[in-house]
């Protein structure tokens, strides 16, 4: 096992991301992101009814809030804090916009219910990421990751590769720290298996709760364990690594994540959406290894496996939708977002959603209010 010795503290973490409602459409011209929220009193209008659909992107700001219209994905506009296309939902703010817009959740159903930010662990902006963003679970009440001890495919050219990850929480001088991945990882050959290796003390603090691109995370080069710290714009263009972690996110060296051009696939998919937080805390490194060593080159090849590099990751992910449901539901979740202008802050809660947006024009009806610093 080898200990790469970088140190920090991060505090947990949180995907999300929230929407307004309104009564009107406005363009660019008519509101230049939210202007309300910060600070002031709490206000809600709504619901908010809108078409989405899967070949364009129905763009909304909150502090009227309206939805508004703006040019291709929105990226030379301030005018949107969020937008949906098929079953995504961005924000403005990282690689999706040019505004600050970052977000939270899921959040339980009575924080909507008060006029006052709920104080979350993190805020986050669109990024890069794929298969890997659902390698935890994330509780709430306690602001702790549970890893899911999937077992994930990667895949490097010709090479194959396969990856768990064993923890995200680390010591120091005796006291517990949140962003030290523990990782276990092999090639995988048509004729066997390749050195095992078992890294532990991977710093992905990145800036704690701030969300600093100036900030390293750590990548990982995979034959030789080798630790780089590269900034996000400097990932993006670097071919020397396999693996960065950067707080609770970990990308692979394709698509908007880098030029190497992997691509991952996780192997127990399926099961994310039955997996209860009871179950997860039950699962250590030990009991779940079976599950990593019965992972040989027959199951990382098969046909039905679907590789991807990573695209863009946001706050919402899927979790706005209730996981497995058919036909497709709303899950009961609140979000909290940061407008564009980087101060208005908002609780969003979905209400209502006809339709598979991802397939066809489908019907999502929602509320939002505005509410003060806490």
């Amino acid at each position: 096992m080898r200990t790469v010795a970088k140190v920090g503290l991060l505090c947990a973490l949180a995907l999300s991301s929230a929407m307004g409602c309104s009564s009107g459409k406005v363009t660019e011209s008519d509101n230049a992101g939210g202007a309300d929220g910060a600070g002031g009193t709490s206000s809600a209008v709504g619901p908010l009814e809108l078409t989405i659909g899967p070949d364009s992107r129905t763009f909304v700001e909150l502090a009227t809030p309206s939805e508004v219209t703006a040019k291709g994905n929105g990226e030379s506009s301030i005018a949107w804090d969020i937008a949906f296309q098929g079953r995504d939902v961005f924000i403005n703010g990282g690689i999706s916009g040019p505004g600050n817009s970052k977000a939270f959740g899921p959040l339980s159903a009575p924080t909507y219910l008060s006029d006052t930010a709920p104080e979350v662990p993190l805020m986050l902006q669109d990024r890069a990421g794929g298969a890997l963003l659902d390698w935890y679970d994330y509780v709430g009440t306690t602001h702790q990751l549970y890893s899911r001890y999937h077992v994930y495919g990667l895949r490097d050219g010709e090479r194959l590769y396969k990856l768990q990850i064993l923890g995200y929480y680390g010591e120091l001088q005796g006291a517990p720290v949140s962003a030290l991945y523990r990782v276990r990882y092999a090639e995988v050959l048509e004729d066997g298996l390749g050195e095992v290796h078992d890294v532990s003390g991977i710093d992905a603090i990145a800036g704690g709760s701030k969300d600093d691109d100036s900030v390293p995370s750590s990548c990982l080069t995979l034959d030789t364990e080798e630790i780089s710290s590269l900034t996000p714009a400097e990932a993006a263009e670097s071919d020397a690594w396999e693996l960065c972690f950067r707080r609770e996110a970990v990308a692979v060296n394709g698509g908007l994540s880098g030029p190497r051009g992997m691509e991952a696939v996780d192997l127990q998919a399926e099961l994310t959406a039955d997996e209860t937080e009871a179950e997860l805390k039950t699962r250590t490194a030990a009991s779940q290894k079976s599950l990593f060593d019965d992972a040989d080159f027959a199951a990382l090849s098969d046909p039905g496996l679907v590789y991807r590099p990573d695209g863009v990751v946001t706050a919402f992910a899927q979790r706005w939708l209730e996981p497995g449901s058919d036909p497709l539901a709303l899950s009961d979740s609140v979000w909290l977002v940061i407008g564009a202008d980087g101060a208005s802050q908002y609780l969003m809660r979905l209400s209502d959603l006809s339709g598979d947006p991802a397939v066809g024009p489908a019907t999502l009806r929602f509320e939002a209010k505005s509410v003060r610093e806490p």
